[in-house]
Parts: structure tokens; sequence; C-alpha cells
């Protein structure tokens, strides 16, 4: 089984026609068709129904050509790093990220990217943590900055950063906080599914503290600005803020348990890792330890594969 048999089934496929296939590829249609009974030998299974209006996959061909254009895109990806040697990376990289982990990586990562891969253009779409692995498997991001829970097989992921949850707008003047000072405070938090609600709402019921959620709210910017304005207490990493919290809202670290949640870096492991890519992603944890290690991403700390 070559590649020149694959790319050659995947075109019998797609023109749903030896006959057609042979034409644009100029082969012999009964070569054509010989190098098709082959692969259904090798293969153990009938491929591909034949009638007289052409040929159509049968369930096995189906999945055979949708690997075989995975195992094809990996090869022009192979190929690419060959053409590309010695030469800066070109092409174009999508980033997914939650709203907080974008907001803190966004500025440092561009300007960095440009500096360094000037052919390079990069996406950034910031989305829910939990759509954003789906996104990823689909082929619709090249790279995902995820939270552990997010991680599902077919991800290559590597673990850089753990960063703690903050209560935002409590009365207090203490930096670190009990999570039984949550009982009955009115909160405006996060809509479901969120990471962050999830790991509140968890640390809640095992320690039997019932929350006074008073709105749900899909945007984090939203949920600062309501807890600047004294509607309601609520709860973030401290990446929300950015580099310093507003002098008018309290910050206080949850502690007894402190609440924290892991952040990765996942690429999808069918899809082709091109050079950009692969240089994209190794500049995108670069800056997030360079932020942890100059204090600009406050109340988060490197995994220790990365201390």
């Amino acid at each position: 089984m070559d590649v020149r048999r694959i790319r050659n089934f995947v075109s019998v496929v797609e023109t749903g026609s030896i006959a057609r296939a042979a034409q644009v590829l100029h082969i012999a249609q009964p070569a054509l068709s010989a190098q098709m009974k082959r692969m259904e030998e090798l293969v153990g299974c009938q491929l591909l129904s034949r009638s007289s209006r052409g040929v159509t996959p049968t369930e096995a061909g189906v999945e055979f050509c949708r690997r075989a254009r995975e195992v094809l895109a990996q090869l022009e990806a192979l190929q690419a790093v060959g053409r590309e040697a010695g030469t800066s990376p070109t092409g174009h990289v999508v980033i997914g990220a939650p709203a907080s982990t974008g907001n803190m990586i966004a500025v440092p990562l561009l300007q960095a990217a440009r500096e360094r891969y000037p052919q390079v253009s990069l996406g950034l779409q910031e989305s829910p943590s939990v759509y954003l692995g789906e996104l990823l498997l689909r082929g619709r991001l090249d790279i995902a900055v995820l939270f552990e829970e997010g991680l599902a097989p077919g991800m290559h992921s590597v673990p850089v950063i753990e960063e703690d949850l903050f209560v935002l707008g409590l009365k207090t003047r203490s930096r670190e906080v009990d999570l039984k000072r949550l009982q009955g405070v009115r909160l405006v938090m996060p809509a479901r599914p969120n990471s962050v609600r999830s790991l509140l709402d968890r640390a809640c019921a095992e320690q039997g503290i019932a929350l006074d959620v008073v709105a749900d709210v899909s945007s984090p910017y939203t949920m600062v600005q309501l807890a600047r304005a004294g509607v309601g207490v609520t709860v973030l990493p401290w990446s929300m803020l950015g580099s310093s919290a507003p002098p008018e809202l309290t910050v206080a670290r949850i502690v007894n348990p402190v609440l924290t949640r892991t952040i990765a870096v996942a690429t999808a492991i069918d899809l082709p890792q091109s050079p950009s890519l692969i240089a994209v992603r190794s500049l995108l944890v670069e800056i997030m330890k360079g932020l942890v290690a100059s204090s600009q991403w406050q109340g988060a700390r490197l995994k220790a594969s990365h201390a």
C-alpha cells in the first residue's frame, strides 16, 4: 500500500467513477481498477460498491477515505518541513483560548510572533474552554489553550500553568479569604458550562456551602464590571484583571481550600504539525512562562515540569 495508491483511491471516491478518476489521473482505466481491487485485498474488506452508474464508498470505504486524507495531509506537512528548512516559517495559525487566558497572552504573543516570525499570521479565537477542545479536534483550531478538564483523547497537551481563583468585590481587608465566607453572599457567576463555575460548585458542595447566585453572566468582562458597581461579588482568576486590579475593587485569594485550575497548551494528534504551528506553539509556551516568571500573570505559577 503506497502513497500513490492512496491518492488514487481518494480521487476515485471524490469523482464517484473509476473511469473519470482514470482520466483525471492520466491512468488507464483497467490499471486503476486493478489498483482499487488490490487496495481492498490489502485492507481485507470491500471499500467500493460498484454499479453501472459508478462507484460509491462502503461504510468501511468512507472511514478509509477519511483516514487516507489525514495521512496525505500529514505527508504534505512533512514535505513542508523540507521546503521551509533554513527559512522562516510561513502560513496562518489559529489559536483558541478562554477569555481570561486570551486577556493575558494576546498582546505579548502577537507582538513576539510579528517580530520573530513575520511571515506567519495569527488568528486568536476566544471561546469557553468546554468548546475549545471540540473545535481543536475538528480542525477549526491549530492550537488550543485548555483547562485540564477540557483535555481529551486525540490531543497532545503540555500543562504549563496552575492558576488560583480569587473573589472580587468582597468587603475584606485581607488578601486571602476562606471559601466559607461566600456563604450567603450575593454572587454574579459565569453561566454553566464553565470551568470556574464547575470548580467553585464542586468545592462548595463538598463543604456544604450554599451559594446565592443572583445572576449567571456569559461574559467575564461583564462580571468584573458588575463587581465594580457593587451589584454582586464574583469569582475569577486574576488573569481577567490583567497585570493589576482596579483600585476600587477588592481582590482576595480563596483559601481553605485553595481553588486551582491547570492550563495546558494542546494540539490535535491526527492533524498535520506544520513548521509554523510548531514554532507558534513553542512561542506560546515561552510567553506564558515568561508572564508568570515576571509576575505579570499574578495568582499563577508554573507546573512542576516547567518550574
